[in-house]
């Protein structure tokens, strides 16, 4: 097993400093990246339950690779609509989970795992 790469060891610790009060779970994917699942986060109030998990890939190839997809709990919206587009039902990890795609096509070298969970949560939080 290939340990983490010393870029998603940096990229994993600023998302346990970014979460900072959050549990957050690292299983290395043994190419040298690592699966991240973020616990107790907060997807506002269109949602319930209000608070579930967010996880995602960091791979080896960090921080030259897009942070993509997204997963987290099995939310609700609570006005009965539809969540939008890219988000889709299955299992990940050996638990329920919605996915969501949400490509960024114009990175730049300023996103990485923080700025791209932030975008996720922000996005749910609106739509």
């Amino acid at each position: 097993m290939t340990p983490l790469t010393p870029a998603v060891t940096e990229a994993v610790a600023a998302v346990r400093e970014h979460f900072t009060g959050h549990p957050v779970e690292v299983t290395p994917d043994g190419a040298g990246g690592a699966v991240v699942i973020v616990s107790d986060v907060d997807f506002g109030d269109r949602y319930t339950p209000r608070t579930t998990w967010l996880g995602f890939l960091i791979d080896a190839a960090c921080p030259h690779s897009d942070i993509y997809p997204f997963y987290c709990g099995r939310i609700a919206r609570v006005d009965g609509n539809a969540y939008g587009d890219g988000v889709q039902p299955l299992e990940w990890q050996n638990r329920p989970a919605l996915q969501l795609s949400r490509r960024s096509n114009r990175r730049n070298g300023f996103d990485n795992a923080v700025l791209k969970a932030e975008r996720v949560i922000q996005w749910f939080a609106t739509k």
